[in-house]
């Protein structure tokens, strides 16, 4: 059986500093390959290190997009600092810029995490749609898969779809209810599910992993968070058996079946190999 964890984060403080020994527990548990979304709107220095380390891994499938809590001068939340989120959301057109470039040298890395998030504690949300509506129109300049954050903004985000369609859509750890579904795959969108699936008091979540079509499923840790039931903090790659257990069951249908229609699946989506 092996498994594709379609998004997290190994670059995190929690993870990085232990890497080797995380890459060897994904092995081990069976998890093949990781998609893993790197934040340019982070101090890059890190992070650089680490993408280039990603070019020797055939384990390792990169993305790299501007988050949407860090855009604008008036983005993110309350804590951490307010000035530390303001001196990381500026300037984000400087750096789409530079991702831009940078998308140009590695014709085989993805774009993401962009998206939305409505909660009341950011103020940035017209940032955030500016940012989202220039990272799909850059994965549709390119033909690159795009991984989408969406919290409380399922409406603007499905207007925001149609006005700029993008060829493969990947909503990571997909909260929005089933009813949403149809209208999603119609613009292009694929759904992956998380630990929190693995909550029996999830009730929208296990739904709409029960109702995805078969066809555009995906399941992924967003490690270091999220961690499945029974899981410790930091979570990572080892812990996606997990996840496809629940979905298994909740679709009644063998792990092993799901493993692989969802592995085949997210190699349809990133065009990895």
């Amino acid at each position: 059986m092996k498994l594709f964890d379609a998004h997290c984060h190994l670059q995190d403080d929690a993870l990085f500093p232990d890497l080797g020994n995380v890459m060897l527990r994904a092995a081990a548990a069976g998890v093949e390959k990781i998609a893993v979304c790197l934040d340019f709107s982070k101090p890059l220095k890190k992070e650089d290190e680490f993408f280039q380390g990603l070019e020797k891994s055939e384990a390792i499938y990169s993305m790299i997009g501007i988050h949407p809590w860090f855009v604008g001068c008036r983005a993110g939340a309350v804590t951490p600092p307010e000035s530390a989120i303001m001196d990381r959301g500026c300037n984000w057109r400087e750096r789409f810029q530079r991702l831009e470039k940078l998308l140009l040298d590695f014709p085989m890395v993805g774009i993401g995490e962009t998206g939305l998030d409505f909660q009341e504690k950011f103020t940035n949300r017209a940032e955030q749609e500016a940012s989202f509506a220039a990272h799909l129109d850059l994965a549709c300049e390119l033909n690159r898969p795009i991984a989408v954050h969406c919290v409380k903004a399922w409406g603007r985000l499905i207007e925001i779809l149609r006005e700029h369609p993008a060829p493969r859509v990947l909503l990571h750890a997909f909260g929005g209810a089933p009813e949403l579904i149809p209208e999603l795959i119609e613009l292009n969108c694929w759904f992956s599910f998380c630990g929190n699936v693995t909550n029996p008091n999830a009730k929208r979540v296990r739904a709409s992993a029960a109702a995805v079509p078969a066809a555009r499923l995906l399941i992924e840790t967003d490690s270091p968070d999220f961690p499945p039931a029974g899981c410790e903090l930091p979570n990572e790659p080892a812990n996606l058996i997990h996840v496809a257990r629940a979905v298994a069951e909740l679709r009644g249908v063998s792990v092993e079946a799901f493993a692989e229609a969802t592995f085949l699946n997210a190699i349809q989506v990133f065009g990895a190999i």
